[in-house]
Order: C-alpha cells, then sequence, then structure tokens
C-alpha cells in the first residue's frame, strides 16, 4: 500500500514539476513526495547559478568550481535538514550535471544506497537522461531519497542549500498522503512548513 501511496506521490509531483516550466536563471525546482515514511526530493538549478558558467569546465578553476558543487550537491543533508523530531536519515542521493567535459568524467555523483529503507525496495529514481543542456543551458540535477521514524512529527524543512545559492529562488511542490500544494523560497527564509491543508 506504501508503494501504490509513493508512486501516486511521484506521478502527481512529476506533473507539477513538468508545469513548472523552462529553465530560468536565478530559478530552482523543489520537488517533494512524502508518503508513510518515505521522502523523496528531486531539485533542479541552472548551473550558472550553482558554478557561473553553463559549458564543460575550461580551466581548473572551473572543474573545482564543479567538483566543489557536484560534492555539496551530491550529500543530501547539505540540501535539507528534516525536523530533528522525525529522525529522517538519508538512504539515497545522487547528483548529475550537464557540464560534463568530453570524457564524461566529471558530472555525475550516485552515493547509492546508504542503507536499507524497508518501504522503499523498488527503486522509484528512474535513471534517464538528465543532461538538460538545451540551446546552451545546462542544469544540476540531484534526487534524494530520506527514510523518517516519525513522519509524522516532519513539520518542516530546513533548506540550508538557499544560504549557498545567495539569490536563487527555489519553485517548491509539495505532495504528501494530505495533499498537494505550491511555494516558493529564498534566502532567508530557507523553512518549508510541510502542511499542506
Amino acid at each position: 500500500m506504501r508503494r501504490l501511496a509513493i508512486v501516486m506521490a511521484l506521478s502527481t509531483a512529476a506533473g507539477l514539476a513538468q508545469a513548472a516550466g523552462p529553465h530560468v536563471h536565478g530559478q530552482g525546482n523543489l520537488d517533494l513526495a512524502m508518503a508513510g515514511g518515505t521522502l523523496l526530493v528531486e531539485l533542479s538549478l541552472p548551473a550558472a547559478d550553482v558554478v557561473g558558467f553553463e559549458h564543460a569546465p575550461r580551466n581548473d578553476e572551473q572543474t573545482a568550481l564543479l567538483e566543489d558543487a557536484l560534492a555539496r550537491l551530491g550529500k543530501g543533508t547539505n540540501v535539507l535538514e528534516p525536523a530533528p523530531d522525525a529522525a529522517c536519515k538519508v538512504t539515497r542521493e545522487s547528483v548529475h550535471s550537464g557540464l560534463s567535459g568530453p570524457e564524461g568524467g566529471t558530472g555525475e555523483h550516485d552515493h547509492g544506497e546508504k542503507s536499507h529503507d524497508p518501504d522503499a525496495d523498488h527503486d522509484h529514481d528512474h535513471d534517464h537522461d538528465h543532461d538538460h543542456d538545451h540551446g546552451g543551458h545546462a542544469d544540476f540535477e540531484a534526487r534524494y531519497r530520506w527514510h523518517c521514524d516519525h513522519p509524522g512529527k516532519l513539520a518542516w524543512i530546513d533548506v540550508p542549500l538557499l544560504e549557498f545559492l545567495n539569490g536563487v529562488t527555489l519553485k517548491v511542490q509539495l505532495v504528501t498522503d494530505q495533499g498537494a500544494r505550491a511555494d516558493t523560497l529564498k534566502a532567508p527564509d530557507t523553512r518549508l512548513s510541510m502542511d499542506v491543508q
């Protein structure tokens, strides 16, 4: 039953994300789906807002910026901090960028399963091409899965990533067992309420 709820939540979140619109500098998308004790998160950010360029790295400085961004975005706790009372732990985290060089050696980090989540044996993080390098626009795409021991206590989530992304607005789509809602976040307001009513 929980798996069905997660699939339904993801389908709704995917539809909301598609409605979010095209790549816009200064604006990212944060999609969250909560079903049972599983929190699934997808993040999309324009590369220009993360590293300052939208092409494969051309020098050591740009390579270092890309690697730092991939390391930062590749760690779920750098992006989200769920309310401590919910006892949430990251079980999967991955990040991809359309900025990889010709050899493809830089641009993707997948930290895989951190621990076994009994409610999520089937991985719904479908591996399909997210190289959104359309007309010179490149994005960072990240996915995270959390397992919360006390999902009823997940009243809010902080998004510390916004403090790193100076001036970026996140368009948020939130889907839970209770419903769905849209929101926006921009520093210094980095706390997202999980209330959808």
